[in-house]
């Protein structure tokens, strides 16, 4: 039921090992995404309830969030209750950690193992929207036909490669963040910023003001991790200060 998903003219996803190229993906993504979380936690000594419950409320509201953009858009409910939005499970995720910390009391802050895994997650997921032939660009002089005779923009490999090597950013620098959980904010405060400009090159319904949902929720996600990192930086500098007196 993973390829059930936006495709031009109901155009087929090709079979991967007799499996739709979409779920095959999807799932290849999740668990290389999972196995790269628990590693990098084995390696710094961080496995436990804690991790765990981080994880699994992730995945369960990233799932949850990944459906409320389809609904601002006037999806009907197949395609709510089917469809999926990157943006929506990335904000979706991170409120859902913050409720299960506070709910559970727990005082991990993993953020720069979980943006990693989420972004080579992202990375193989998205070769299955371009063979699933959804996510598709805007018709363009060059480009790839995902069904409708069109040649369009390829935003889906596009995404791949930002996600790759943001992951590969994020393996390269993490050893070497001072701050515990900062490369998660940072991983966001990227993609937002990625996101919001690909919009116009993508065929999502405009919404308000020209934008559409996806934009909004990048921009408001932009000022709220960009107050979120000044917040921080500015507690630091109190705490700084106040160990030197």
């Amino acid at each position: 039921m993973l390829d059930i998903h936006d495709r031009l003219y109901g155009r087929d996803a090709p079979l991967i090992l007799g499996i739709p190229a979409y779920t095959f993906f999807v799932v290849l993504g999740i668990t290389a995404g999972l196995a790269y979380y628990f590693a990098d936690l084995k390696r710094r000594g961080q496995v436990g309830e804690g991790a765990v419950k981080i994880v699994f409320s992730a995945l369960v509201c990233g799932a949850i969030g990944s459906k409320i953009p389809l609904v601002f858009e006037g999806r009907g409910w197949v395609e709510v209750l089917y469809g999926k939005s990157i943006v929506g499970g990335l904000v979706g995720g991170m409120f859902g950690v913050a409720v299960i910390k506070k709910i559970a009391g727990i005082k991990l802050k993993l953020g720069n193992t979980i943006a990693p895994s989420i972004a080579l997650g992202m990375a193989i997921g998205r070769f299955g929207c371009f063979f699933n032939g959804c996510c598709y660009g805007k018709a363009a002089s060059w480009g790839c036909d995902f069904g409708d005779g069109l040649s369009r923009l390829p935003t889906q490999l596009f995404e791949a490669a930002f996600h790759a090597a943001a992951f590969a950013l994020l393996v390269c620098f993490g050893n070497r963040a001072k701050t515990a959980g900062i490369l998660f904010k940072l991983y966001l405060l990227a993609y937002f910023a990625f996101r919001f400009p690909t919009e116009f090159i993508r065929e999502n319904a405009v919404v308000w003001a020209g934008m559409t949902i996806y934009q909004i929720i990048c921009a408001l996600g932009l000022v709220y991790i960009a107050l979120v990192l000044w917040k921080g930086e500015i507690n630091g500098r109190k705490q700084q200060q106040y160990g030197q007196k």
